[in-house]
């Protein structure tokens, strides 16, 4: 039997129902937002974004919740998987990502979708190009610098917990590690801020700042040209890169341990 294919499988039978949930949520948010009936269309736009945005917010924290679930599997045995040849600790951790970053995919796609919906609800129209960036490229961009570092941080983390069964004086470790995530997101956020935009920039959705503002907002010649000029800037290129090589590096150092432990 293939190890990967078999660990997704069981991946899928362990987590199935957290994943419908969370992508029959949105079904919740579409209701939620249709129910917005505020008289101003620009108003009801941005409360409407507003529960993407707060969609987004929940929707990652669950995915974090769902990944972060290995520290009691592995405490009740259920990672003593019958195979042919025992699959190595990279292996498991791949099998446990690639499930969970499916999901993300899936998710954030979705959200795209919607955020395409509440556009058009609010007379908003985007030509094809625009549309395909809107609930691809988007999604993808934010998901690789958003949700695919923290699944692997959280993963890294409840690995790290886990082998160490950390207790006693070996709490240290652990504590040190959570408490410090926020002042390491902070510096890293930083460095990022300071190397953005060396690189060619990703020109994505150069019209939807223009379509957005022409259809709520009046605007004067000289704050079209304004908006039409930095929308020009695009995304960086720099974070997306940074972010896929921190997200290897911690799948990495997972994928160590849980070698160097179950060994």
């Amino acid at each position: 039997m293939k190890g990967l294919k078999t660990l997704l499988w069981l991946e899928h039978r362990r987590s199935w129902v957290w994943a419908v949930s969370l992508l029959g949520s949105l079904a919740f948010w579409a209701w939620g937002i249709k129910q917005v009936t505020v008289f101003d269309v620009g108003e009801r736009f941005g409360i409407r974004t507003g529960l993407l945005g707060m969609a987004c917010a929940i929707g990652a924290l669950l995915l974090c919740l769902m990944i972060g679930r290995i520290r009691a599997e592995t405490r009740h045995g259920q990672y003593q998987v019958l195979l042919l040849t025992p699959p190595s600790g990279y292996t498991h951790i791949a099998a446990r990502y690639l499930y969970a970053a499916g999901v993300a995919f899936a998710y954030f796609i979705t959200i795209g979708f919607l955020f395409w919906w509440i556009s058009a609800l609010a007379g908003i129209q985007f030509d094809a190009g625009t549309l395909v960036e809107l609930v691809l490229a988007v999604p993808f961009y934010a998901v690789c610098i958003t949700m695919l570092p923290l699944l692997a941080w959280t993963l890294l983390l409840m690995v790290f917990i886990s082998a160490y069964r950390i207790s006693g004086p070996g709490w240290v470790p652990g504590t040190v590690m959570i408490l410090g995530t926020p002042f390491a997101l902070s510096w890293l956020v930083d460095g990022i801020a300071r190397v953005s935009y060396s690189l060619p920039s990703w020109r994505l959705l150069e019209r939807l700042p223009m379509a957005v503002a022409s259809r709520l907002v009046e605007m004067d010649p000289e704050t079209s040209a304004e908006i039409v000029r930095v929308s020009r800037w695009g995304v960086p290129i720099e974070p997306l890169l940074i972010m896929l090589a921190l997200t290897a590096i911690f799948l990495v150092l997972a994928g160590r341990i849980w070698q160097e432990v179950e060994a």
